[in-house]
């Protein structure tokens, strides 16, 4: 009996509303090679942004300060992150293992790696003169920051050693623990977007208080959760337009949204005559700016047939992508042997420039052959067990096909969930 006017109401609306083309059953490849740009991005950062040191030529400027905005390769990792964490944990809220799933395929695929990292850390200690504090043991359950920003002596543990890439990582693990209790109190769209909406204009706003003040070190506003929110906010809201019947609306916005918003980056970063991200322009208003920016880029790599969407779905940068948490988490404390190579490679060019640029992309390869082998030899095995942790039930991927108004959670089919 209420069966078939669901079904007639269902029906209705698929007639009258458009039909979303992203399929959210699918592993969508240009946001793996989104990912892959992201990781690319931070690797240039740390490996190849000091050109202009050593050369006076516009073009050593330019490439440099290109590669110095190379940091914001970590706003579109969060961007990316609050669209398809949100988008699981949207489509799974239904499902009677929702919490116990979500973290064990989370621990799954972030651990292993992480505390292998850790166990290498331990055991060349002696042979870098790595000191450990007891404050250290925060990094453990990712709380190295703010414990890092607390005791700002953490982070370099050694005079060869840093770990400051790892403050990323403690926001994503915060964030990946509250965000599922926030997902399953307020469950309709609507609420969810005001909520992102909210974390949004308080993340600018903690942010702003926090580079105009002075009150604290401004290392506050760049790598705690609650300054950081926005681009997780921004991503987690994109997660929830795409699946409703704002879709279109957003897709053909993201064009447009994505150009200004660089346009804008560009403008204040002319304006301030830098691209660091400690300015405090960028440090605040700034950050929220790039953070639009990644998620127009995100729905516009969506769109079939863009430019961006075949660009982003090309086979190199999906398997940098695939690579890309190996990558991150290997290249930073890498640079320690890699980078007194540098002096070889110049030596043997007989040229700075050809020099750098080779050492520069043997850099490259050599992280990212590391990183392929972590990921197929130790990562890869131990993210099978994820099978164990299946959803079982899930809610239609668009409200294309159920309106967000009816609230009906009865259709559930089968979705393929990102890693």
């Amino acid at each position: 009996m209420i069966e078939a006017p669901c079904r007639s109401a269902r029906n209705f609306f698929k007639s009258v509303l458009p039909e979303n083309k992203v399929d959210f059953r699918q592993r969508l490849t240009a946001l793996d090679g989104l990912r892959g740009f992201a990781v690319i991005s931070v690797f240039f950062y740390h490996y190849a942004r000091a050109a202009e040191r050593h050369s006076g030529s516009l073009l050593a400027g330019v490439t440099s300060q290109i590669f110095g905005f190379g940091w914001s390769g970590v706003d579109l990792f969060f961007v990316l992150s609050g669209f398809l964490i949100t988008g699981i944990l949207y489509d799974t809220v239904g499902d009677a293992g929702y919490y116990k799933k979500f973290y064990a395929r989370r621990a799954l695929r972030i651990f292993p790696i992480y505390y292998l990292l850790v166990l290498i850390f331990l055991l060349i200690a002696p042979i870098l003169n790595i000191h450990w504090q007891p404050q250290h043991l925060a990094f453990l359950v990712y709380l190295g920051y703010p414990a890092a920003l607390i005791w700002p002596t953490l982070v370099q543990v050694s005079p060869l050693v840093a770990i400051t890439h790892l403050w990323s990582l403690s926001v994503e693990e915060q964030f990946y623990l509250i965000w599922p209790w926030a997902i399953a109190r307020l469950r309709e769209p609507r609420v969810i977007l005001r909520c992102c909406l909210a974390i949004v204009c308080a993340s600018l706003g903690i942010r702003a208080a926090i580079v105009f003040s002075g009150s604290v070190s401004a290392s506050w506003a760049y790598a705690f959760l609650l300054c950081r929110m926005d681009s997780l906010g921004i991503g987690a809201a994109l997660a929830i337009l795409v699946r409703g019947p704002w879709r279109l609306a957003a897709e053909r916005w993201s064009t447009r949204l994505c150009t200004l918003a660089a346009l804008l980056v560009v403008a204040i970063c002319l304006w301030r005559g830098t691209v660091a991200h400690d300015d405090s322009i960028i440090a605040s208003v700034g950050l929220t700016v790039v953070a639009v920016m990644y998620g127009g880029l995100l729905l516009w790599s969506l769109k079939e047939g863009s430019f961006f969407s075949r660009f982003f779905s090309t086979s190199i940068l999906r398997a940098f992508g695939r690579y890309s948490y190996g990558l991150y988490l290997y290249h930073f404390p890498l640079t320690v042997l890699l980078g007194p190579l540098k002096g070889n490679f110049i030596q043997a060019a007989h040229s700075y420039v050809l020099g750098a640029t080779a050492h520069v992309f043997f850099n490259l390869a050599v992280n990212f052959l590391i990183a392929a082998i972590s990921f197929h030899l130790f990562e890869q095995p131990i993210m099978r067990l994820k099978d164990r942790f299946k959803y079982s039930a899930l809610r239609p991927s668009s409200a294309a096909q159920v309106p967000f108004e009816t609230g009906d959670r009865s259709i559930a089919p089968a979705a393929r969930v990102p890693e």
